[in-house]
C-alpha cells in the first residue's frame, strides 16, 4: 500500500449512508406526528361542530301546527320528515330500536308499536318524537290510540320539552282504555290543563314546568315495560290512527263582537206600526186576504242555512257545517281551533 494512501474508513461511516439514515429518521418522525395533529384538530373540529348543531337546534323555529294520520304502505316506517325513532334510551331491560319489528304502518292508516321480549333477553320496543321542535302557550294536541290490553306494556303518548328551559314531560295518557280506539286529548293555557278522553273531560290540572308558557317541546309515542314485568301477554300493541297539534290565538275571535254587530231590537220597533194597520182596512177588502195568504205562507218551514264553519265553536257528530261554498258532515265531536279547517282535518269531516 502506498505511503500517501488513507486507511479505508468504516462502512457505517459512508455519507451515503448517513444520509440515507437521516432522511429515514425525519420520515418516521413526520409519520408520527402528522395522525396526531390531525386527531387533534379533528376533535377541534368535532367538539366546534357539536356546539354549532346545538345552537342552530336553539334556532330552529318552532311549528305551531302538526298533524299525520300514518298513511303509507303496509309494512314501511313512519314518515322521517316528520318523525325520528329514539334508540338512546335503554333501561330496566328495555332497548327502544329503529327497526320496523317495532314501529311500521299498517297499511289502513295506523301506526303500529310493538313490545315484545328478546330471544338474548330483554324487551325491545319504539319510542317516537316529531322531528321539529312545537310551541304554543295555549294550544291542543290529541292522538286517536287503541292501547294494549293487560299489565305488562304501559302506553304513552307525551309533551316532551325540548328547549334549555324545557318543562320536563306531560303525559295525556294518563287514564287510557284498551277496549278500542279512543281520542286522547289536552288542552291548555297558562296555569291550567284539560285532560279529555273522546271529548268528555277527565280532569283539570295544574302543570308543573313550561306547559303553558313560551316554551318549545316535542309529541311523543311510545310502549315501556310496566311494572309487571313477567312478559305475560307479549308481543303487545299500541295502535295510533292519528296525531294533531294546533296553538291557539288568544287574541282571535271574541265571544262578544256577533251580538254588537246584529241588533234585532230596532227593526221590529219602527216598522210595524209605521204602514201595516193604516192601509190594510182602507184599501183592501177583507174577502180577497183570505183567500191569497194561505198559498203564498207556507215556505216558512224551508230547512234552516247549514253553518258556516268557525273556530272555537263546538260540533256534535253527524252534524252539517259548510266551508268555503261546500258542505261537510260532522264525524267527531270536537271543538274546533284555528287549523282545524274541513280541509284539513279529513278525520273529522266527511265531504257530502
Amino acid at each position: 500500500m502506498p505511503r500517501h494512501s488513507l486507511p479505508p474508513q468504516p462502512t457505517w461511516l459512508r455519507p451515503r449512508l448517513v444520509v440515507a439514515f437521516v432522511v429515514a429518521t425525519a420520515g418516521l418522525a413526520t409519520a408520527i406526528w402528522l395522525p396526531t395533529r390531525n386527531d387533534s384538530a379533528d376533535a377541534s373540529e368535532r367538539d366546534r361542530a357539536g356546539n354549532n348543531d346545538r345552537r342552530d337546534r336553539d334556532r330552529t323555529p318552532s311549528l305551531t301546527t302538526f298533524a299525520d294520520d300514518f298513511d303509507g304502505k303496509r309494512g314501511s316506517t313512519v314518515d322521517p320528515t316528520k318523525w325520528s325513532l329514539n334508540t338512546d334510551q335503554a333501561d330496566n331491560g328495555l332497548s327502544f330500536r329503529e327497526s320496523t319489528r317495532n314501529a311500521r304502518l299498517d297499511g289502513d292508516g295506523n301506526l303500529t308499536i310493538v313490545l315484545r321480549r328478546e330471544d338474548e333477553g330483554g324487551f325491545s320496543s319504539a319510542r317516537l318524537l316529531t322531528k321539529d321542535r312545537l310551541r304554543a302557550t295555549s294550544g291542543h294536541a290529541e292522538a286517536r290510540i287503541k292501547t294494549p290490553e293487560g299489565d305488562t306494556a304501559r302506553p304513552v303518548f307525551e309533551l316532551i320539552g325540548a328547549g334549555r328551559q324545557g318543562f320536563g314531560s306531560f303525559d295525556v295518557l294518563k287514564d287510557s282504555l284498551s277496549d278500542d280506539f279512543h281520542t286522547y286529548a289536552v288542552d291548555w293555557a297558562p296555569g291550567e290543563a284539560v285532560l279529555s278522553v273522546d271529548g268528555q273531560e277527565i280532569s283539570r290540572i295544574t302543570p308543573e314546568g313550561g306547559l303553558g308558557t313560551d316554551q318549545s317541546f316535542r309529541l311523543a309515542l311510545s310502549l315501556s315495560i310496566a311494572d309487571d314485568r313477567s312478559g305475560d301477554g307479549l308481543p303487545a300493541r299500541m295502535q295510533v290512527d292519528s296525531v294533531s297539534f294546533s296553538a291557539a290565538n288568544a287574541t282571535e275571535p271574541p265571544a262578544t263582537e256577533p251580538p254588537a254587530t246584529e241588533p234585532p231590537t230596532t227593526a221590529p220597533t219602527t216598522e210595524p206600526p209605521a204602514t201595516e194597520p193604516t192601509e190594510a182596512p182602507t184599501t183592501e177588502p177583507p174577502t180577497t186576504a183570505p183567500t191569497t195568504e194561505p198559498t203564498t205562507e207556507p215556505p216558512t218551514t224551508a230547512p234552516p242555512a247549514t253553518p258556516e264553519w268557525a273556530p272555537f265553536t263546538d260540533y256534535v257528530a253527524g252534524q252539517p257545517v259548510k266551508f268555503k261554498g261546500v258542505e261537510y258532515q260532522v264525524l267527531e265531536t270536537h271543538t274546533s281551533l284555528p287549523g282545524w279547517e274541513p280541509t284539513a282535518l279529513p278525520s273529522l269531516f266527511k265531504k257530502l
